[in-house]
């Protein structure tokens, strides 16, 4: 290896199999596993992961940003760049990224069945290490006060019929509810202009970056020294070999490993993967608006925080945190082109106060705490997971599709199972059928020897 680090030493592992297959035999690596990205993804695979790499097996994350759960700059997290006006924005959400007909168009009934499994499961789990992680702050860095899949008179008859479809599809009465203009007129915070919507109670909205922050954290306390986090570590590649993945650095450092975890950013090219990511940009605002109270009937009150609310069609969701609307979208645009924060943001802006009845087209609206971020999209509106060919040593854990907080925190937890670490449950080889990256066999790589 060559590398600046003083922190990096070479020893010897034992990988758990060989290209081949067949049983393992000793190679001179720096790392037993190497995870490529510190986003949530990234983090809770190395929390996972650490519970199972042991004796003198070693544990590394690289990121190309300054800390974990922040991404580079100028497409910081929300999370990270907001912390102190709106840190709990991404969504802990169990549905699609489309319709229930959009899902099941690509994956049929089994599919869509599959990932509302993944997230329900993601959901429980993502709540979970929180709780454990935070123990009495909790409260602070995760909002659990439910989602509201909202529409206007117009989509009463579409937003019934995914609510039908989804219990059809094993949402359970106790994981949504139906709700008429008469239920909406009672959440705190909504805007008056809604006519139905679908409440989803366990759902949350939590702050993204704190969470990678500290899953990280914890994984490297619990190490006693054997896993490690390289900050400003951008890759410039990664190649495998039938004994061992090599990763470059931009700088030059060259460290090997038994295997590595590919969980980048949405703009990190990898051919392997032959176009499957699309790079998209997402917009955030914070909004001051001022909303009835529902229980005040005040209309000068305002909401301190509130449930996440998305509309149906997905052009938009937002939540009240500390007495203002964050609200995201103006998503889909590619990232090959350059961001246009001021326009999109402003469209946001006005769109929120429009819904609160308080807009005024000459209002400044560019002096609101606003920021873009970048997200990756897959054809199908499916993660990428697992290996490309089974006797691969790198394996996939990518594909937010804009909704990765519990779908991401799913798929983390399989990632040791992935690697031959433990076995993997019925469950989760289940959900696999899904979500492996295998599902895209026609790929190069996939066809290659």
């Amino acid at each position: 290896m060559t590398s600046k680090s003083p922190a990096t030493r070479t020893g010897t592992i034992t990988p758990p199999f060989n290209s081949d297959g067949s049983s393992s035999s000793s190679c001179s690596c720096d790392y037993e596993v190497i995870i490529v990205g510190a986003g949530v993804a990234g983090c809770s695979a190395a929390y996972h992961l650490q519970q199972y790499v042991g004796g003198n097996d070693r544990l590394l994350v690289l990121d190309a940003g300054p800390a974990a759960g922040e991404g580079v700059r100028p497409r910081q997290s929300g999370s990270a760049t907001m912390s102190s006006v709106a840190p709990c924005v991404k969504m802990m959400v169990q549905i699609f990224a489309g319709s229930c007909q959009d899902m099941m168009r690509n994956h049929g009934k089994e599919g869509a069945t599959r990932y509302l499994t993944a997230t329900r499961e993601g959901l429980v789990l993502q709540k979970t290490l929180a709780k454990e992680i935070w123990k009495d702050t909790h409260s602070l860095h995760m909002k659990e006060l439910g989602s509201y899949y909202l529409g206007y008179e117009q989509d009463t008859e579409e937003l019934r019929r995914e609510f039908k479809t989804l219990l059809e599809l094993g949402c359970g009465q106790d994981d949504m509810e139906w709700c008429d203009k008469e239920r909406l007129q009672t959440v705190e915070g909504i805007s008056s202009n809604f006519h139905c919507g679908i409440f989803f109670p366990k759902e949350a909205v939590i702050d993204s970056s704190l969470y990678a922050k500290t899953l990280l954290q914890l994984t490297i306390e619990k190490s006693n020294g054997k896993a490690q986090f390289w900050a400003n570590s951008p890759v410039a590649t990664v190649q495998e070999d039938s004994d061992a993945v090599t990763v470059t650095l931009q700088s030059g450092t060259q460290i090997r490993a038994k295997q590595v975890v590919m969980a980048t950013g949405a703009l990190y090219q990898d051919a392997k993967l032959n176009g499957l990511l699309k790079p998209c940009y997402s917009y955030l605002v914070h909004v001051p608006v001022n909303t009835v109270s529902t229980t005040t009937n005040s209309n000068d009150d305002c909401c301190d925080n509130s449930a996440n609310f998305f509309t149906w069609g997905f052009s938009h969701d937002w939540c009240f945190t500390n007495g203002k609307v964050r609200i995201s979208g103006e998503d889909h645009f590619s990232a090959y082109k350059p961001p246009h924060l001021q326009e999109r943001c402003a469209r946001l802006s006005h769109w929120t106060l429009e819904q609160y009845h308080h807009n005024d087209p000459q209002q400044n609206v560019h002096d609101f705490p606003q920021q873009y971020g970048l997200y990756s999209e897959t054809p199908d509106m499916a993660p990428l997971v697992g290996r490309i060919q089974p006797n691969s040593r790198i394996c996939y854990l990518l594909g937010c599709n804009a909704w990765g907080q519990t779908i991401l925190s799913y798929c983390s937890s399989l990632i040791p199972g992935l690697m031959q670490y433990t076995q993997l449950t019925e469950q989760q080889q289940d959900c696999l059928k899904l979500l492996s990256i295998q599902r895209f066999s026609q790929l190069p790589a996939a066809l290659s020897s």
